[in-house]
């Protein structure tokens, strides 16, 4: 099984921006996951070093 993940950034109510890793499951669902920062950074780290790595 295949999953399509991204990294996104997004504002919330009280209008901060976080990061969260959004998995396509379904067409019509969508599960947030939220990382810590050093998370995030491992991920975005990885992203530079590998044409073939996922979107995130």
């Amino acid at each position: 099984m295949e999953v399509k993940a991204t990294l996104e950034e997004k504002v919330s109510k009280n209008g901060n921006k976080y990061q969260v890793v959004v998995l396509k499951l379904t067409d019509n669902y969508e599960k947030l996951v939220f990382l810590e920062k050093a998370e995030i950074e491992l991920l975005k780290s990885l992203e530079s070093k590998f044409d073939d790595f996922p979107s995130f």
